[in-house]
């Protein structure tokens, strides 16, 4: 497993820098806080983050697929109560 946040799906080079700008270096450290840690981290940094788009990529990356390629119930589930 490659330790660069770019390697991952479905992150590119910004949202790479806003993950490490909120304390997530490395793929490694996004694999073991999981997705959902990380999404909560991200958006204490960055509220506008706050949104389906960031949440859907960061599930897709810890699962290894780009975020199209989740279940619609996973989908709905993951962003329920998200506004944008």
């Amino acid at each position: 497993m490659s330790s660069r946040l770019e390697d991952l799906p479905n992150i590119g080079p910004v949202l790479a820098d806003r993950l490490r700008r909120a304390g997530i270096m490395t793929a490694a450290q996004f694999a073991e806080l999981g997705d959902a840690a990380a999404f909560g981290q991200l958006v204490a940094t960055y509220p506008e983050e706050a949104c389906t788009h960031t949440r859907l990529a960061l599930a897709g990356a810890a699962r290894g697929v780009r975020w199209h390629g989740l279940p619609e119930v996973v989908r709905r589930e993951l962003t329920d109560g998200l506004h944008r």
